[in-house]
């Protein structure tokens, strides 16, 4: 039994469950002339396929074992792998972000090391570890009979305290739950993450989606919202029928940019779905360096993402239920068309808001992260004619100064626009609506 347990730091958990980026130190890419280029693995190369099934193995039969016994069996399978030793352990890092670990804090366990430390101080400070004075030596057998002295003490087993003592921390945490996929899908999740651990340091993508068909945008755009990042939408000047998507990357915010830089690499496989598509993004993976990204359809990435299915957040469907019970002449929907803008550009909204009349409104939210795409907007709206849709801006975003300013001195935020902190809400909603469906009426 060891009381005092070492805990390496491959095994100590994650910040983030959701976390399925590859962290820098297992991103495989080498840059030249400015350019970075990432090293892709062939998902069909039979020793990589033979490695993953074997890896897939452990995982699939560890429900129930320990941690750090999954991670025994896995080092022995990385061990025997050919190739380079940070594949391997890129592909152990997708695989354990699959597994779901006892994490929940355990009170009895914690009671018991008290119990423990305060038992054996007593043990010292009554001298009866004179009895025993191998046992600072590290003698097994003193040591041993120390055990056994505390372990009465506390009322349990030997066995049992060996178990419980540190049962609660990461090596020991019981493995829950794994989710199961193939050897050719975790190769190609693995290229996928080359990319998004690269664009996890971008200041900033552009893509480019020549002639896609409206149900693939429409798609592409949900997962774009669902992430919460907003795009500066238009139609490349020199190719009218090409669409531009101009997302700001995380190093070019000021907060929360660990938060927005995962989901853009989230939405990266949405990317991957579409059937022609172009991507540049300036990365800074070294300090002071930034290199050129650039990628299309011909890459081999495969995307995992099945169809979109529309997730509504629970503050979301909170107030969607509020909207139809305080004010019924209105009703809530995703919001699935363009909305055309000044400078030859175009808006998704959020939502979509319906009268029973037949009217309709659409909204767009902007949170935390959203300082520039917001400025622009204003700009925007207060240089066209008629009110398109209505704005609500997170509180959290008047933090800047400058932004503040904007917003207070713009004409059309004062008449369609409101604030909010998690969700929109019917008291700030109620007056805007009422505003918005007069000036339509009167324009009729």
């Amino acid at each position: 039994m060891n009381l005092f347990p070492r805990i390496p730091e491959n095994i100590l958990p994650t910040s983030d469950v959701e976390n399925t980026v590859l962290t820098k130190d297992l991103l495989c890419f080498r840059t030249n002339r400015g350019k970075i280029l990432p090293k892709l693995i062939n998902p069909e190369a039979t020793k990589l396929l033979e490695i993953a099934e074997e890896l897939l193995a452990v995982f699939s039969g560890s429900v129930g074992q320990v941690r750090e016994k999954l991670e025994e069996e896995t080092k022995q399978v990385l061990d025997g792998f050919p190739g380079n030793a940070i594949v391997g352990r890129g592909l152990e890092k997708l695989l354990l972000d699959r597994t779901e670990f006892d994490t929940e804090a355990k009170t009895e366990l914690t009671d018991l090391r008290e119990k423990v430390f305060f038992n054996s101080a007593a043990f010292f400070s009554a001298k009866k570890a004179f009895r025993f004075p191998g046992v600072e030596m590290g003698d097994k057998a003193d040591l041993g009979h120390y055990q056994i002295e505390i372990a009465k003490s506390v009322g349990i087993s030997i066995e049992q305290l060996g178990r419980q003592l540190y049962g609660d921390l990461p090596p020991f945490q019981q493995v829950l739950r794994f989710r199961k996929m193939t050897a050719a899908g975790l190769l190609h999740r693995y290229n996928c993450a080359q990319l998004q651990g690269l664009l996890l340091r971008c200041e900033g993508l552009t893509v480019s989606l020549p002639e896609s068909k409206a149900a693939g945008l429409r798609q592409l755009l949900k997962y774009l919202r669902f992430n919460k990042l907003l795009a500066k939408i238009s139609h490349d000047q020199r190719k009218k029928k090409t669409l531009m998507l101009e997302i700001d990357g995380p190093l070019s915010l000021f907060v929360n940019t660990q938060k927005y830089g995962l989901n853009l690499a989230n939405f990266f496989p949405a990317i991957l779905q579409q059937p022609e598509w172009e991507l540049d993004a300036e990365v800074r993976i070294r300090k002071n360096h930034v290199h050129s990204l650039h990628l299309d359809q011909s890459c081999g990435i495969r995307s995992h993402y099945r169809q979109f299915l529309a997730y509504i957040p629970h503050e979301i469907q909170l107030f969607s239920q509020q909207l139809a019970k305080q004010i019924p002449d209105w009703e809530l929907t995703s919001s699935a068309d363009f909305i055309p803008l000044t400078g030859e550009s175009l808006c998704f909204p959020d939502f979509l808001l319906k009268h029973h009349s037949g009217k309709k409104v659409s909204m767009e939210l902007f949170h935390k992260w959203h300082v520039a795409p917001l400025q622009s907007r204003l700009e925007q709206l207060d240089s066209q004619k008629g009110a398109p849709l209505l704005i609500g801006i997170n509180r959290s975003l008047l933090k800047n100064i400058q932004l503040a300013e904007q917003v207070e001195a713009s004409t059309y935020f004062s008449r369609y626009g409101f604030f909010f902190r998690e969700a929109p809400t019917i008291t700030k909603l109620r007056p805007l609506l009422d505003s918005w469906l007069s000036n339509v009426q009167k324009t009729i």
